[in-house]
């Protein structure tokens, strides 16, 4: 058998390309305005589920995931996630039926699911110590950047029509290709440990998770309302809201590089500053009047989601039951496709209880939501320095 070279760039290439469509299911969020045109006889809710209802696939393909590999392998089992993703990513290219546009997202999300969690899992195969830690970086800064890039290309395709736009989803082929031709078909280590330890949850772990749903609940909607909001107050089209879309997304992966060093200097308090600027950026949002006024807004927000993400992945392993770190990480993920799933019906409700569905007030709501994020930080801080003297996150059993 012919030695494997992980140090070679095509094959930390090859093995990072996958995550390239982890974050692709909502980038086609800003041609929804197109949609809502044909699709005349659906709610806006039914509209706007188009962008996220993947997410619910991608729980399915997780549960899925973890049976077929061990009757196909990590390859085998990623290798057909991405034939999933290919063929129904494509297929609302092709339909105008609202049904078949659907359900063909909904089993984009299931392909996405399949190797969700093995484009982590499988790079801790292949590396440890301080070069595991540098490829987790880059694991996570390649899913940004093949959002951002996602988003750039929607913003081009949207000029030919909705469905041009999901012709994006056609770069799983060559992820397909390069994977297949250089990564070859390992047993996955992490399988036989968990068989070997009971797992288990903790309150803290269950509480972490809630939070993550309403984090990203609240944090959907500039991703699915934000091309709405410009076309309702007459800023801009549905092309400039994927481009800035776009812009977010590089913000974000630049203070990802960063994040250790912010970190370092926040430490506790990273949340706080987090859900802070997030809370801040979407009141902007709801008051915008301007490209500019979005933009900064936009660019806000970017800012506090690349500090709350990194920050709650980290804890989860740090409070879960010594053993249970997967378990843990796989419930949270189950309550964050949750939470993007839900987002429109939820954040449509609670604006119409404040009198109004339109954008702006979606972005106030989510601002509402994110204030309230950061007064849980804030008594949790206080909770903890005073009740367990300033021992923060600590593990429990």
């Amino acid at each position: 058998m012919t030695k494997i070279n992980t140090k070679s760039f095509l094959f930390k290439f090859a093995l990072l390309s996958i995550s390239m469509l982890l974050m692709a299911a909502p980038n086609i969020a800003a041609a929804i305005p197109l949609m809502s045109k044909t699709f005349t006889g659906q709610s806006t809710s039914a509209i706007e589920t188009i962008s996220t209802i993947p997410n619910l696939g991608i729980i399915a393909g997780i549960f899925i995931s973890s049976v077929l590999v061990n009757f196909l392998g990590q390859k085998k089992t990623v290798m057909f996630g991405l034939i999933v993703a290919l063929i129904f990513g494509i297929t609302p290219v092709f339909s105008n039926n609202y049904y078949v546009v659907i359900i063909s997202r909904l089993l984009l999300g299931v392909g996405i699911g399949l190797f969700n969690s093995l484009a982590i899992s499988m790079i801790s195969d292949f590396y440890g110590g301080d070069e595991l830690s540098t490829m987790m970086g880059f694991q996570s800064s390649v899913s940004s950047l093949g959002s951002s890039i996602l988003s750039f290309l929607v913003g081009y395709l949207i000029a030919f029509g909705w469905h041009a736009t999901f012709i994006i989803y056609a770069i799983a082929l060559p992820i397909m290709i390069i994977f297949g031709l250089v990564i070859p078909n390992v047993e996955n280590k992490s399988v036989k440990h968990e068989k070997s330890v009971h797992q288990k949850v903790n309150l803290p772990v269950i509480l972490i998770s809630v939070m993550t749903f309403f984090i990203y609940a609240f944090f959907m909607v500039v991703t699915v309302k934000l091309a709405d909001l410009l076309t309702y107050k007459n800023m801009g089209t549905g092309s400039q809201a994927a481009t800035i879309l776009g812009v977010f997304t590089l913000v974000s992966m630049a203070i990802g590089f960063a994040y250790g060093f912010v970190h370092k200097l926040l430490k506790q308090y990273t949340l706080v500053v987090g859900f802070s600027l997030m809370a801040i950026g979407f009141a902007i949002l709801s008051r915008a009047a301007s490209i500019a006024n979005v933009t900064i807004g936009v660019v806000i927000v970017g800012l506090g989601f690349a500090l709350v993400i990194p920050f709650i992945y980290t804890i989860i392993n740090t409070i879960a039951p010594k053993g249970s770190e997967n378990l843990a990480s796989s419930v949270m993920l189950i309550f964050t496709n949750v939470g993007v799933f839900i987002s429109p019906t939820l954040i449509n409700y609670l604006s119409g209880l404040m009198g109004s569905q339109q954008p702006d007030m979606n972005m106030r709501v989510a601002a509402y939501g994110f204030g309230f994020l950061l007064l849980v930080a804030i008594f949790t801080l206080i909770y903890q320095k005073v009740v367990q003297g300033g021992k923060y996150f600590v593990r429990k059993g």
